[in-house]
């Protein structure tokens, strides 16, 4: 298992700032230490969005609630507070009026106003392209990146050719014009270690190329469209939805999921987008259609009828990885085709909204999970399937409902309700059921849930927010869920239960300390000597120390301390991460510089720890620390000028109990794995 694993890749970070608000950092870290072993997270769109608003802030006194959804700072019962007090005290004259809204805490308030203003007019944009070409700005974006020691997959064996066909660079190239929200065009290329070239498969250069062309509010019943790749979001993600928002996570009440339907996609995961035409009509001030329609190709793993020579076959699996390195990789590659037709009819009136979803999904071939695996016996097989869905929101005084009830063609009803209550100035709770069949069938949901799947769960949260005084906050949830089938590692029905509280003290720009806990007991399979696995339960502790401090205008601290004990079969194992940050920004520089130190130990996978890390431009690195050893990273920013800047970063991980790592083609033969990246940026 490759100790340092970038569970993330190629996505938007903020140009301005060139912070990520902790708010979405430990969004990340909790998306991903819950995530489970077969599931993949893409968080590009948010990243997207942050990008864009922090090079463009949005006025106050314009900002809509699909726009403050997109940033996914606040939580609905904050988003909700802002608008009624815009509403009821008019336009805000200045951003510090934030302090009066009863449900702002100051790290939030903090974390907020950078990607936000109040310029005291009107600047509203609208779509007139000869101002779009005189005013709009590009970005053009180069990185490469590359791992220095040796690995298995490019070493020749025997005399035979490596398994890795391409070199071991990676390259990024990335092109982005946008004027305002009005009008934006994105296109982009790469190409994964490992991948050719401009040659082999690779003919044509990049392994993966993804692009767009999107317009908003280009007349009043044509409020937008969009050309290329792009996703679409629904509900509360029964069926479909963009955002990695949504899930259990030390923000306790961020538990609803919103935005705008459709968007534009400049991730360069190769699995998750649409590609075709979509667009939102305006029917009426508070009615809304979105219609698309796509058709793209993905990898997957395709049998075909060879006994009987019919040329018929079957799709067992589609890959998600994106990696096209491989004999048997560059076979699979887009050896699936999906086309997708969907809607979502949406009625927004006051306090009221309602909407009415539906996606149609075909396979060229018949979809047919392998059945070797009794948990797939419920999954969706065949050519075509459907889904449609009813979504609601509806706010009552300090009462905020939504939920979602989804249905699959095969008659299988999944459903989602939830309710975010203030109850005061210092109170929020939060609750959500869901209950999904073992047998709701459905291919790109993205809803609220334990396991990766929106299917064979039935569960309860239930999760409250206290601000004592302003500088301390405490967040606590507990999770309880029920599986009535079998799933991956479990070989039986079974349920788990988890708690989670953290404690946190601000000082408004100085400091910021936390401590959280989290206990976890689950079912799963256990080691047995027999023919069939024992299920038993297992339970997980984890524990983080954490503190932010600024020294100075120019430098700041970060230092962690995380424990981690998992208790199976009477056999206990433990892990544990310590890092400083130490971050110089020197006011008015040109320059800036980053570095971690880490040192860890974990006995095994089950007590791994994930941990954010500063990384370049279109990228994030949120590794899992497995074994012992240590690692660090430096990251060292220069602008050039206005038009002009780049980036570098040299990790380096070094383990002291084994004499390899990775896995497959990417294992090292050697204690060390150093990474050097670089990005250059031009702006015009």
């Amino acid at each position: 298992m490759m100790m340092c694993l970038l569970a993330v890749l190629s996505v938007g970070v903020l140009s301005a700032q060139d912070t990520i608000p902790t708010i979405i950092i430990e969004k990340l870290e909790d998306a991903l230490e819950n995530q489970a072993e077969e599931e993949e997270i893409d968080i590009n769109n948010i990243a997207d969005d942050l990008s864009f608003f922090s090079r463009n802030p949005v006025d106050l006194n314009d900002v809509t609630e699909v726009q403050l959804e997109e940033m996914q700072i606040l939580n609905s019962i904050q988003i909700q507070d802002l608008l009624n007090y815009r509403e009821v005290f008019g336009p805000f004259y200045s951003e510090y009026e934030l302090q009066a809204i009863r449900s702002l805490d100051m790290e939030t308030i903090r974390e907020f106003t950078p990607f936000v203003k109040v310029s005291g007019f009107n600047e509203q944009r609208t779509f007139n392209l000869s101002q779009i070409l005189k005013e709009g700005s590009s970005q053009l974006f180069f990185k490469t990146k590359r791992v220095l020691e040796e690995q298995r997959g490019y070493q020749s064996e025997d005399g035979e050719a490596p398994d890795y066909r391409g070199d071991r660079n990676h390259y990024f190239a990335r092109y982005k014009f946008d004027y305002g929200q009005v009008f934006k065009v994105g296109l982009t290329g790469e190409k994964d270690p490992g991948e050719e070239f401009f040659t082999g498969s690779n003919s044509q250069g990049f392994d993966f190329y993804s692009g767009y062309i999107t317009a908003r509010d280009i007349k009043g019943w044509l409020k937008d469209v969009t050309v290329g790749d792009y996703t679409i979001s629904m509900g509360q993600g029964l069926i479909a939805h963009n955002s990695f928002g949504g899930r259990k996570s030390s923000q306790v009440m961020n538990i609803k999921k919103g935005g705008r339907v459709i968007k534009p996609y400049s991730s360069v995961n190769e699995a998750n987008q649409f590609r075709g035409a979509a667009t939102t009509l305006g029917l009426h001030k508070d009615l809304q259609l979105s219609v698309f329609y796509s058709n793209v190709k993905v990898s997957g793993n395709v049998n075909i009828d060879t006994v009987f020579n019919t040329g018929f076959g079957e799709v067992t699996s589609v890959v998600t990885n994106g990696f096209h390195r491989t004999e048997s990789e560059i076979e699979n590659k887009n050896g699936v085709n999906l086309e997708s037709t969907g809607f979502v009819l949406a009625y927004k009136r006051k306090s009221l909204g309602l909407t009415f979803n539906g996606l149609r999904t075909r396979f060229d071939l018949p979809f047919n999970p392998s059945t070797s695996q009794l948990y797939n016996r419920f999954r969706f097989s065949g050519d075509e399937l459907t889904n449609a869905s009813v979504g609601y929101s509806y706010r009552l005084r300090n009462f905020n409902f939504f939920g979602e009830v989804a249905t699959s063609d095969n008659g299988a009803v999944a459903q989602i309700h939830g309710l975010l209550l203030g109850l005061d100035r210092k109170i929020d709770l939060s609750l959500a059921y869901r209950n999904y069949p073992r047998d709701y069938h459905v291919i790109n949901s993205n809803a609220f849930a334990e396991s990766s799947r929106t299917a064979n769960e039935k569960g309860l949260y239930m999760g409250i927010s206290i601000r004592p005084t302003k500088r301390w906050l405490i967040n606590s949830y507990i999770d309880m869920w029920r599986n009535p089938w079998l799933s991956f590692r479990r070989d039986a029905p079974g349920s788990g239960v988890e708690y989670f509280t953290r404690l946190e003290y601000n000082i408004k720009r100085k400091l910021n300390v936390y401590a959280q806990y989290k206990y976890e007991v689950k079912d799963r399979n256990l080691a047995n000597d027999d023919a069939i696995d024992r299920v038993g339960s297992t339970k997980l502790h984890r524990l983080r120390l954490h503190m932010t401090q600024t020294v100075n205008k120019s430098i700041s601290l970060k230092s962690r301390a995380e424990f981690s004990f998992f208790h199976a079969d009477d056999t206990w194992s433990r892990g544990n991460l310590l890092f400083q940050d130490f971050i110089w920004r020197p006011s008015g520089s040109n320059y800036q510089i980053t570095m971690r130190y880490s040192i860890f130990d974990t006995d095994n996978f089950d007590t791994r720890i994930y941990a954010y890390e500063n990384d370049l431009l279109y990228e994030f690195s949120i590794p899992f620390f497995q074994y012992r050893g240590s690692r660090y990273y430096v990251k060292a920013k220069y602008r050039f000028s206005r038009l002009l800047s780049a980036e570098m970063r040299l990790s380096r991980t070094h383990l002291d109990n084994r004499d390899e790592s990775g896995s497959s083609g990417q294992t090292i033969f050697g204690p060390d794995r150093t990474e050097l990246k670089a990005l250059i940026r031009f702006k015009f």
